[in-house]
């Protein structure tokens, strides 16, 4: 009669003597070496990725026309109302009146200019949150 069984490869594994020891498996036999079990972590830490205010500042005054800045924190409402506002003032500058809606995105982003550092604590706070 023959044995079909693999062994198990070489390896770290629980001592079957000592639940609290970890001994070595050489692929045929257990060796004399062994060392005390580390607990395996309960649960794992993710770190969500920060912004930076550096960088929103770069994609607010770069590409200003895009709302890269509302994109990047994740302000989708506001990337929409800006865009909005800025192609349908670009659209009809032409009859004059898409000045106006110009003129109210540059004020809209010279306010966003000082509420930048806000934004971006309250996107990593609420990163930090999940």
């Amino acid at each position: 009669m023959t044995d079909n069984t693999v062994a198990p490869p070489a390896g770290w594994y629980s001592d079957p003597s000592d639940p609290t020891l970890s001994r070595w498996w050489n692929g045929t036999t257990w060796t004399e070496h062994s060392a005390p079990k580390v607990a395996a972590p309960s649960h794992v830490v993710a770190i969500a990725p920060r912004k930076d205010v550096a960088i929103t500042y770069l994609l607010a005054l770069l590409l200003t026309g895009f709302a890269a800045h509302y994109f990047y924190l994740g302000r989708i409402g506001s990337a929409i109302g800006f865009l909005a506002l800025w192609w349908i003032g670009i659209a009809t500058a032409a009859i004059y009146i898409g000045f106006v809606l110009i003129a109210a995105a540059y004020v809209w982003l010279i306010v966003d200019l000082f509420l930048i550092p806000s934004y971006v604590r309250a996107y990593n706070a609420k990163a930090l949150a999940r």
